[in-house]
């Protein structure tokens, strides 16, 4: 019986998409409150015995942590997003001050003639606003800064406060090309 149990508690998990890591670490209780949530009309053993049977099969994950983070900083949040590489990690913090200025342009009435308080508020979010690459140190359970982006790099994606020569300028090559 306690074998049928278990492959019962197993496909159980699998028809939720759940695996022996789902409930590895959880109180009990959990579990039988998922399931009597997810079968309200009962199941084939008794909720205690397929929570039980759940539990015993359960495994604990083992803590991993990203070895790089991009760290990114505005003047209403700080986060952080994983990456597994150095290589995307920077990649990743390219794009998102890109992501930033161009959700900040794309806020404006008219693209090549802001208002003076959009500028100022574009120009605010590029002086505020920062990214950087932190790498994580296993002996101290700390990530430390790595790489941020250098000036040369900011320049190459138009990182930069814009003057209304700026806005001028750009409108120009458009009309050129």
């Amino acid at each position: 019986m306690k074998k049928q149990l278990v492959e019962y508690a197993r496909k159980v998990l699998k028809d939720h998409d759940c695996d022996e890591y789902t409930y590895g670490g959880e109180w009990g209780k959990h579990v039988l409150a998922d399931l009597k949530e997810a079968y309200p009309d009962g199941m084939e053993y008794p909720f205690i015995d397929v929570a039980n049977a759940i539990l015993s099969i359960s495994k604990q994950r083992l803590i991993e942590k990203d070895p790089w983070i991009v760290r990114w900083d505005s003047a209403s949040c700080c986060d952080g997003i994983g990456c597994k590489s150095l290589g995307a990690a920077k990649n990743e913090a390219i794009d998102l001050l890109v992501m930033w200025m161009v959700e900040a342009r794309n806020e404006w009435d008219d693209v090549f003639n802001p208002t003076e308080d959009e500028l100022e508020n574009y120009n605010m979010m590029i002086f505020d606003s920062s990214v950087e690459v932190m790498k994580y140190d296993p002996m101290t359970d700390e990530y430390v800064e790595y790489w941020s982006p250098s000036y040369k790099d900011e320049e190459e994606i138009g990182w930069k406060e814009l003057t209304r020569e700026d806005i001028e300028k750009e409108k120009e090559a458009i009309c050129h090309d």
